[in-house]
């Protein structure tokens, strides 16, 4: 069903060597945070700044609840030496380099005002593997269909990983995050202006629930008009082959 998102949209990948230039439809490398249950964070061993243990650091294992709605614990923040202040923290979090597609622009002009690390950021929706190299699905079979057939909110589905094309991915919209300039690694690739459009487009759908708006329901040219139209072709499709070879309940990612 990738094949019939292509025809159906087109050409999804174009090669990119603008020296770096970091703008909407760019494929870079980012760093993504896992989204776990349970987290470290970083404690001296003694909270006694008099302690010979206090420079000396461990390991504290909380759930992701208890993250969440621990205050200060039992510790005297802030901790000088830890150059935190009393409102935060050190956790450790697993990440991965991901693919992402960048989908905003720097806009600078606007953010002089701002800490030069806070400058540059873009806002980056990473790739995740549907099928890997050797046809093993990461997620339900009937999931994957679905999200071929736009058929969720959270998620666009790709031709191939921007890297390999041998594997099956989609964006997922639901770890849509900003990434500063200096934790993302351009790639020789882009998004088609068009794709670009499309997966825009896409996250108004997610963050609003609506295609378009009452103008572009009449342009048949119209981003939104197109997707809705791809996407009901998608769906009436998937409902035939699943009429002939009907399969087991589904889970939604």
């Amino acid at each position: 069903m990738s094949d019939d998102l292509t025809d159906i949209l087109g050409p999804a990948y174009a090669t990119y060597d603008e020296e770096g230039k970091i703008k909407p439809g760019v494929v870079c490398i980012g760093v993504i945070p896992y989204v776990m249950e349970e987290y470290y964070t970083i404690r001296p061993v003694d909270p006694d700044p008099r302690s010979s243990d206090h420079q000396r650091y461990c390991l504290v294992k909380k759930t992701a609840a208890r993250l969440a709605s621990d205050g200060q614990d039992k510790w005297s923040f802030p901790f000088k030496d830890m150059n935190l202040d009393a409102d935060e923290d050190l956790v450790v979090f697993k990440v991965k380099r991901r693919p992402v597609v960048v989908v905003s622009k720097a806009i600078v002009e606007e953010r002089k005002a701002d800490p030069s690390r806070f400058q540059d950021s873009f806002l980056c929706v990473p790739s995740y593997t549907l099928v890997d190299s050797f046809l093993h699905p990461q997620v339900n079979q009937s999931v994957i269909e679905d999200i071929l057939a736009l058929s969720y909110r959270c998620c666009f589905p790709l031709p191939y990983d921007p890297f390999h094309q041998d594997r099956l991915a989609a964006l997922r919209l639901d770890r849509m995050q900003p990434i500063p300039r200096h934790l993302l690694k351009v790639a020789d690739r882009r998004l088609s202006t068009e794709w670009t459009l499309y997966i825009q487009e896409w996250i108004r759908l997610y963050l609003t629930g609506r295609l378009g708006d009452d103008d572009s329901d009449k342009n048949t040219e119209s981003v939104p008009y197109i997707l809705r139209t791809a996407r009901d072709l998608l769906m009436a499709e998937l409902a035939k082959r699943r009429a002939v070879s009907p399969e087991g309940g589904r889970t939604g990612p």
